[in-house]
């Protein structure tokens, strides 16, 4: 059986979600005998993708901030794709997004989607930048695959809501983490100071905004506790303003992230603080469970349903519940051993290998 992917999430991110699961994915069934597989791309910068043996693609690094070349590339890409789909060489198609390009090159051959979160369906109108495009395309997608591969129960319910699709058609597949076990190559040089941290992009309905403004208080009462937030950016001007404005601009650190440095930051971390509005899945609660930090959760979307017991909860559109649940961590040494025992055994119940399993079985029922 042979699987074709397509070249979308990885012609313009270098990191993120959706690029890791589908790296993820191949990675784990090119240890396979069972399945080949094929990525048709021919022009990325994706940092995952430098670690792997099955992808020939070019880079230009030297030219990513151009927005004209970045384009070139995802046209290009896409042609290449078309003539990979045009070779009819595969068994089952896999998209790695939601461009709807390849629906006339499929020639009766199955295709599945993975649907991660209704994001730009709950807040296009709020926060544009998200995709409200992207519901209708999804609206030609999601009737037509012959799968739908959800990352939770929560990303089904969301499909049931939004889209008028079968429910039989859905697949819950959960995620995992290739942190369940990370061996760094080197060791990491821990920082000198108590810290939370934060993990991602920190704009729109991620709420680190929220996030920052509940815990002022907590940081003021705590002088010795630091805030990291790791990828998603340098801090912008205004960021550093906002720091500086609530005098916390020396307690607030902004760090880069590879993979090795952000294993070490949960490992040193006092706690793991997720402030998002929405989230499909959650991988950072698995990240943190895996480096032994304890999780402190926005109730909202996928979250519970990823952390279950093993951490503790707060409304995060309500800064004294945030405030709350963060003191609760700082001043409870007992409560994050216990949190941290909870995560661990947790992690068990999440893996890459079950969720290339799980997506296999999917792959060959299509197939017979």
């Amino acid at each position: 059986m042979k699987v074709l992917y397509d070249h979308q999430s990885f012609t313009g991110m270098a990191y993120g979600g959706v690029t890791r699961y589908f790296y993820e994915l191949m990675k784990s069934f090119a240890r396979r005998n069972d399945i080949d597989f094929e990525l048709s791309l021919k022009f990325s910068n994706n940092e995952y993708l430098d670690q792997s043996a099955f992808s020939r693609h070019f880079r230009f690094r030297r030219w990513a901030h151009l927005q004209q070349v970045n384009q070139v590339a995802s046209a290009l890409n896409r042609l290449y794709s078309v003539q990979r789909l045009k070779t009819n060489g595969f068994d089952v198609f896999h998209p790695t997004y939601y461009h709807k390009y390849f629906l006339n090159h499929l020639d009766g051959k199955p295709f599945v989607i993975t649907f991660h979160d209704a994001t730009s369906e709950r807040y296009a109108k709020q926060y544009p930048e998200v995709g409200e495009h992207m519901t209708e395309v999804k609206k030609v997608l999601l009737p037509r695959a012959d799968c739908i591969i959800a990352v939770s129960e929560y990303s089904k319910q969301e499909i049931l809501r939004f889209f008028d699709v079968k429910p039989e058609k859905i697949k819950v597949i959960h995620l995992g983490s290739s942190f369940s076990h990370f061996k760094p190559a080197r060791p990491f040089d821990p920082l000198p100071f108590s810290y939370l941290l934060y993990v991602g992009k920190r704009g729109l309905y991620k709420n680190f905004d929220g996030f920052f403004r509940a815990i002022q208080p907590v940081l003021q009462k705590y002088p010795d506790m630091h805030l990291v937030c790791a990828g998603g950016g340098a801090f912008s001007k205004q960021e550093n303003e906002l720091f500086h404005s609530a005098r916390l601009g020396s307690r607030v650190h902004y760090r880069p992230i590879t993979d090795t440095a952000l294993f070490g930051l949960y490992q040193h971390a006092t706690a793991f603080v997720f402030p998002s509005l929405n989230e499909g899945f959650g991988i950072p609660v698995l990240e943190a469970f895996s480096g032994g930090c304890p999780n402190v959760l926005s109730d909202r979307s996928s979250l519970p349903e990823v952390g279950a017991d093993a951490a503790i909860y707060f409304d995060p559109e309500n800064d004294e519940s945030m405030a709350y649940a963060i003191e609760r961590i700082l001043s409870d040494s007992e409560l994050r051993a216990t949190l941290t025992r909870k995560g661990t055994e947790r992690l068990k119940l999440f893996s890459c290998e079950k969720t290339a399993q799980q997506t296999f079985d999917v792959y060959k029922e299509l197939t017979k």
